[in-house]
């Protein structure tokens, strides 16, 4: 052991030699040899290579659909029991994880050439889509040939399809890069009419989340950060479709201007190459070298899996957790509904017992060198956030802690991934919004027109605080903003900390406003960009494992004997009607929110 100095480390600070972390690590080096399961293993998959490698035809071209939501991680869920297993099982969308592991195995075989890209419904959002290009372009850097076959592209889905070699589409496709969009809801006067009053406050400025319920129109801070969020939208989806392409960043503005195009105007604008039906690939896609008679058919991922190679790894044998935090923060256990459900508050609720739980078992398991917190979350409770924000400052005390924000970790997100030693965004996560609100629904005037009569009796100067007869008084309405400033300061607190910040600093970008990634990075809230894979590499590096070795990487859930048996995401649990309205209650109950001011989505 001796001493170092780094940015952001105290003078005389000790530290441990191999990963100049302040944290205690096992005695065990990172580079310890493999063990003789993973030599087996591997030699395993040599010999299977070996006969895989035997088919010298069929693999020239292989075709993967792009389809699906794509969501980081392969969610596990428990089988449902026979014969209910059968009957309502369905195939679960295709995930990250699962595409970069085929776009490793077609990467890593020279038999492939050609890779073609069939894109269906997607329905991924835009963090996806970063990912999923960074995999396109990946995939071209290892001298495959990637081709794009749409039938129709909107302004994200060509953003996807800009990093491949070529772009098809049928003659009967339109291309519709028509730019970016926000549109905000206010329903100030809809509850006036109903005799309903949002009392609501909020810090600062920039916390916009309230008014919706107690404006008629945007605030000019509004104003501005949506302006900025769309500036910062448009310049990636620009840039992104300026390299892809080789056009200028000012001519893509241009003909986002005069979209929609026909496919004989989008050849003609460079942003097109070829205008075929799905039946006349082949022939475009086959080598000219090998055209003799019918070309063949490109073949298709699921036939093709069997033959490609297997990636050997050089594995340490030690581990890097996932504990994610998706969907709403709320007080209680993580749940998630069975099927998608149209109001955002019940698809996936982040529960802070059952995340906190995982944190710990992440924190106990030797093997386990660090762990990655997964925060796709628009926020929730601001004391639930609190709690597990605490619980990821404890557990990087211990071992490294790298935080990787989905399509969203705004307010209460970014609240429980401050605290990570490294924070990694896309470019288009939304994120920021530090700031709390809160306050009530008064419904007096409701009562009123229904001609309902309420008559209260009270011990207790502020038992009334909360009550929906009327309006908060002058002195409840200090008290209500006392509080929030207390969670409010709290909140800065660990950005300071987390982000070796100023104080200063943190409020001239906090105040509630919203930054996407690419923003955030030069406001200093995040330290990179990138997707999973980086999020890997980070942690790895703060582990003092080497780059070229490789770790195993374990969802981590909740431990049975501290608590029931609900780990996330829950799998034939699911949300009844009852539970949905206890959690709902139970987010009711909360009177401070750390939630971002929408949920996000962006049409692609």
């Amino acid at each position: 052991r001796h001493t170092r100095f780094a940015a952001g480390v105290k003078k005389n600070e000790t530290r441990d030699w191999r990963l100049n972390l302040p944290w205690p690590v096992s005695s065990r080096p990172a580079s310890s040899p493999m063990k003789p399961r993973n030599l087996l293993h591997n030699a395993i998959r040599s010999c299977a290579n070996a006969f895989r490698s035997l088919r010298r035809k069929g693999l020239t071209c292989i075709s993967l659909p792009i389809r699906g939501s794509y969501p980081e991680r392969t969610p596990g869920r428990d089988p449902l029991p026979p014969p209910f297993n059968r009957l309502l099982s369905r195939p679960a969308d295709p995930s990250l994880e699962g595409m970069q592991a085929m776009v490793e195995r077609l990467g890593g075989d020279p038999r492939v050439e050609t890779v073609l890209l069939q894109f269906g419904t997607l329905q991924a959002g835009t963090a996806a889509l970063y990912s999923l290009r960074r995999m396109v372009l990946d995939l071209r850097s290892k001298g495959k040939r990637v081709v794009a076959w749409m039938p129709s592209a909107t302004t994200w889905e060509y953003y996807l399809a800009s990093a491949c070699d070529e772009i098809v589409i049928p003659p009967s496709g339109r291309l519709s890069v028509l730019g970016v969009r926000i549109e905000a809801l206010f329903v100030k006067d809809t509850l006036a009419l109903a005799g309903v009053e949002a009392d609501l406050e909020s810090i600062a400025e920039y916390k916009t989340a309230p008014d919706t319920f107690r404006r008629a129109t945007m605030t000019e801070p509004h104003r501005e950060m949506l302006d900025a969020i769309l500036n910062s939208y448009l310049d990636i989806a620009v840039t992104a479709i300026a390299e892809g392409r080789g056009i200028e960043p000012a001519r893509v503005r241009e003909l986002i201007d005069t979209m929609p195009l026909l496919p004989d105007q989008a050849v003609e604008a460079g942003l097109v190459d070829a205008v075929l039906y799905e039946d006349e690939l082949p022939a475009h896609l086959h080598p000219a070298g090998e055209r003799k008679g019918e070309p063949p058919p490109f073949c298709t991922w699921r036939k093709s899996a069997r033959w490609l190679r297997q990636p050997v790894r050089r594995t340490t044998g030690r581990t890097v957790g996932v504990v994610s935090v998706e969907g709403m923060i709320v007080p209680g256990k993580s749940r998630r509904a069975p099927s998608p459900i149209p109001l955002p508050i019940t698809n996936a609720q982040a529960g802070a017992e059952t995340i906190i739980q995982a944190l710990r078992q992440a924190e106990s398991d030797q093997q386990m060198v660090a762990v990655i917190l997964h925060v796709d979350s628009p926020g929730g409770s601001a004391l639930a956030s609190d709690l597990i924000a605490r619980e990821v400052r404890r557990l990087r005390e211990k071992k490294p802690v790298v935080a990787l924000m989905g399509a969203q970790a705004a307010s209460g997100g970014y609240y429980v991934a401050a605290p990570a030693n490294r924070i990694v965004a896309r470019p288009t996560t939304i994120t920021g919004s530090i700031g709390v609100w809160g306050g009530k629904f008064t419904l007096g005037g409701l009562y009123e027109k229904l001609g309902i009569r309420r008559e209260a009796l009270q011990r207790g100067a502020m038992a009334g605080l909360y009550s929906e007869m009327a309006p908060f008084s002058p002195e409840e309405r200090k008290w209500v903003r006392r509080d929030m400033g207390e969670f409010y300061a709290r909140f800065k607190d660990y950005v300071v900390e987390g982000r070796g910040m100023a104080e200063e600093e943190v409020e001239r970008v906090a105040r509630g406003r919203v930054w996407t990634g690419a923003q955030a990075l030069e406001a200093g809230l995040v330290d990179g960009l990138g997707g999973f894979e980086t999020a890997l590499e980070q942690a790895k590096a703060l582990a003092g494992i080497k780059p070229v070795q490789d770790v195993g990487v374990v969802p981590v859930r909740a431990p049975r004997h501290e608590l029931p048996p609900s780990p996330f995401p829950v799998g034939t649990e699911g949300l009844n009607l009852t539970s949905l309205l206890e959690e709902i209650q139970g987010l009711a109950r909360e009177r401070v929110w750390a939630m971002a001011p929408w949920i996000v989505h962006v049409r692609t």
